[in-house]
């Protein structure tokens, strides 16, 4: 069982990489509504943490340097395979060596929820954002289907467990306490999408790191938490995250 984030991508980030490359655009949508979130404009600074492999890149479209900050080791070993990153940090989210007020955004996409003491992340991100700095979350939300789906049968059949620490109402007091002013918080339902079935389950298995269960087991566990549907050749798995944007 692996309940630090730092441990867990360094023991099967390999796997949540070769998902995000083999499958780059099944979850679309989510890296896109974090980027509206954004508001971002030709020129600024954004820091994406925990970054991963540096995955959202691939989904921005305006002329900003992106500074990745990962506490990973095989992470950043991923990243070093791409081409667009331009800058990475090996280093702890709630330390990051930036110097403060020169970051004009900060998302955090679908990793936080691995992070302890989230509330020292907001404080160092109040830390490294320019006045009216902008932190964009997107992540699970607490007794959400997500929430069920991913501490409850992802941590039955992953060797390396899942125990989230999910947002909620908490979240928001948190980053208040931090002096954020909270601009936008709701949760959004939408489809990871795929060519077919297979791919989703072998898209799930590599992500979340399901090494105790076969492909039928993941696919009815996928059914029972999540459910999915078939239709025009494409293959859509419901899930849901929550957003939220804090201004400084």
């Amino acid at each position: 069982m692996f309940e630090d984030y730092k441990d867990i991508f360094n023991q099967r980030g390999n796997l949540y990489h070769q998902a995000m490359l083999d499958y780059p655009n099944a979850r679309k949508k989510e890296f896109e509504a974090a980027i509206d979130l954004l508001d971002l404009a030709d020129g600024q600074i954004l820091c994406d943490v925990p970054s991963g492999g540096g995955y959202i890149n691939n989904f921005i479209d305006k002329t900003v340097k992106v500074i990745s900050v990962e506490t990973s080791s095989e992470f950043i070993r991923c990243a070093k395979e791409r081409d667009r990153i331009s800058s990475m940090i090996c280093e702890e989210v709630s330390n990051v060596p930036l110097t403060s007020e020169t970051i004009d955004r900060v998302v955090s996409l679908a990793g936080l929820h691995h992070v302890k003491h989230q509330s020292h992340f907001f404080q160092e991100t109040y830390r490294l954002l320019k006045p009216s700095g902008i932190i964009a979350i997107a992540d699970v939300l607490v007794e959400s289907t997500v929430d069920e789906f991913l501490n409850q049968f992802v941590d039955a059949n992953s060797s390396t467990g899942h125990k989230g620490d999910f947002l909620g109402n908490h979240t928001i007091s948190e980053l208040n306490s931090a002096g954020f002013e909270v601009t936008y918080a709701e949760p959004h339902q939408y489809c990871w999408q795929f060519d077919s079935v297979e791919s989703m389950v072998r898209c799930c298995k590599l992500l979340f790191g399901i090494d105790r269960a076969d492909n039928e087991k993941t696919l009815s566990g996928i059914e029972q938490f999540l459910g999915y549907q078939v239709k025009d050749h494409c293959c859509l798995m419901n899930w849901q995250l929550y957003f939220v944007q804090a201004v400084k």
